[in-house]
């Protein structure tokens, strides 16, 4: 697999090139879904010293308004934000619903969104509980949500990111009717933004789920993008350049949003992997 340098000189080019006129309805934003992988001395050469330039390089050189992040633990959060100043972050830790454990924070561009709410529930039956998990699940799972307001033009958007279990269909499947109902519930109608790793493909019944709602109306950025999507076809890569797994990291938007581009981001330097999931990213138009 190819450095993906020449990809990012043209993403960025493009990117600079679209400007934004303060008050059009049309506002166009860049949207990251990026599993981080967590700070553990056991993967070498890909620990997360050598790859926390690169993780905060992606948000800043794409110039990314917001990235939904998955497997961020307390430090690595710390990390980024030294490197991130025009960046806030919201999120909590899913086994304390404080600093303990993973988690799946929303970075945003301060400088052009406000923050007007925000909160993290957990995948289970009991949401509302810091480290519950339910429907065999391995571990506790959590989303974290934000309402934002556009300093540009004063428009509102909804965006929630998170991390479905590795190993239970059951947990992944109700976990997606909750998002569903979570979504209605605390979203009010706004525009909606859903980043994540979900652990499971977009044949799976919990993608289908997350889909197939008649009201909410999701859809897989890749499928609605107008241009072709580039970057390859998988996003988990194990630190491998020759992995060939499933795509499971997934950027969806709720109607009231055209999608412009989507790809994925295969970014080695120095043989070291940015994470051992490729960035997800998409370019979207609210109207």
């Amino acid at each position: 697999m190819r450095v993906a340098f020449l990809l990012l000189t043209v993403l960025v080019s493009t990117v600079s090139a679209q400007t934004v006129s303060v008050g059009t309805a049309r506002v166009p934003l860049n949207i990251l879904s990026f599993n981080v992988r967590v700070n553990t001395p056991q993967d070498g050469l890909n620990a997360w010293p050598n790859r926390k330039e690169m993780a905060a390089g992606v948000i800043q050189d794409y110039q990314v308004d917001f990235a939904g992040l998955q497997e961020a633990l307390a430090g690595q959060l710390a990390d980024l934000q030294d490197q991130l100043p025009a960046y806030a972050w919201i999120g909590a830790g899913r086994d304390d619903g404080k600093t303990q454990g993973e988690f799946s924070p929303i970075f945003y561009n301060k400088q052009k969104f406000e923050l007007l709410k925000h909160g993290t529930f957990w995948l289970s039956e009991t949401p509302d509980i810091p480290g519950s998990k339910s429907w065999e699940a391995a571990f506790p799972r959590i989303a974290t949500y934000g309402i934002f307001r556009d300093k540009r033009n004063e428009s509102e958007l909804f965006v929630i990111n998170t991390h479905f279990d590795h190993l239970s269909e059951t947990a992944r499947q109700k976990s997606a009717n909750l998002l569903i109902a979570q979504i209605k519930k605390i979203g009010q109608d706004l525009p909606v933004i859903l980043t994540g790793d979900f652990n499971t493909p977009e044949i799976s019944p919990a993608i289908q789920a997350l889909m197939g709602d008649s009201s909410l109306k999701l859809a897989n950025t890749e499928r609605l993008s107008k241009n072709p999507h580039t970057g390859g076809k998988t996003t988990y890569n194990g630190f491998k350049t020759d992995q060939r797994g499933p795509v499971i990291d997934f950027i969806f938007v709720g109607p009231g949003i055209d999608v412009n581009r989507h790809d994925y981001l295969p970014i080695l330097k120095d043989n070291v992997f940015i994470s051992d999931h490729w960035p997800v990213l998409s370019r979207v138009m609210l109207e």
